[in-house]
């Protein structure tokens, strides 16, 4: 395990160095802006405070603002497996199977880092005007009234303030994006290994927008592709204790997709030679 650590830290600090990571600033304020700013405002204007933890769960279960979350991964994963002439050697002096494994840990660990501090930025946003409590504050659960100035496309879906509490939430959507970004990472490692790294981009970036038009029109179809697995809205009714997607199935049906890109991705690394990837600066 000591040696898939250190292959996974290597390759996160080699990551860490790239200016593709200044994109989620950009990624950030364009959220803060549409979907965070808009209920500081509604707060304000109804004297009432958010739930300290409300703009992370704004910004990863509003349909519209959690789309943006797995695009940001596509572009911040889209060079891995990060290979260089230093990288190469750790290759063949680890072993294939034990540097596939630092890349696996590697991928998990960038999910893990950019909800944290999309966490950490969040909270921050309402530092001065917040309460800490499992419970939905008043600016969420009046969005749609008519005194509310937040588009109703824009505002967090009933089922969501009715059938969860925050807290809970929070371990949901942080579970369910760590998946999503696994399938996303595998899917780009297995196209970099064959030498089709840009395919594989749009690969990914097909699969999330059509993932969201299909949520959009609300078709069950939708439940072919992972981002509609990946969100809470759309699994329970509104209002009903009906389920149209128990969450344990989404939850299988990430399982059962990374075990299958797992092993393809092993198979691959197994017969791989390393001298045909691309090579990242």
């Amino acid at each position: 395990m000591k040696k898939q650590v250190t292959v996974c830290r290597y390759s996160f600090f080699a990551w860490l160095s790239s200016t593709k990571v200044m994109i989620f600033l950009l990624y950030f304020i364009a959220s803060y802006r549409l979907f965070i700013k808009p209920y500081i405002e509604f707060s304000e204007q109804i004297n009432s405070p958010l739930g300290t933890i409300e703009p992370f769960l704004i910004m990863t279960s509003m349909p519209y603002a959690a789309s943006l979350f797995p695009l940001l991964t596509v572009i911040l994963l889209g060079d891995i497996p990060i290979i260089d002439a230093s990288n190469k050697f750790v290759i063949y002096r680890t072993g294939k199977r034990t540097w596939f494994l630092g890349q696996m840990l590697f991928i998990v660990l960038v999910s893990a880092v950019l909800q944290i501090i999309l966490l950490i930025f969040s909270i921050l946003t309402i530092n001065f005007n917040s309460f800490l409590a499992n419970g939905w504050s008043l600016p969420i659960r009046q969005a749609l009234s008519e005194n509310s100035n937040i588009l109703s496309a824009f505002a967090l879906d009933g089922t969501i303030t009715n059938q969860v509490r925050p807290y809970q939430l929070v371990g949901i959507s942080f579970t369910m994006n760590l998946l999503h970004t696994l399938t996303i990472g595998l899917n780009q490692y297995c196209f970099a290994l064959v030498g089709k790294r840009v395919l594989g981009i749009l690969v990914n970036i097909t699969m999330i927008g059509a993932g969201f038009c299909l949520w959009y029109v609300n078709t069950p179809y939708k439940w072919i592709l992972p981002l509609s697995h990946a969100l809470y809205t759309g699994h329970y009714d509104k209002f009903y204790n009906k389920t149209y997607c128990d969450i344990r199935i989404s939850y299988l049906y990430f399982f059962l997709m990374i075990a299958v890109l797992f092993i393809i991705a092993f198979k691959i690394t197994k017969n791989s030679s390393f001298h045909n990837i691309e090579v990242v600066d």
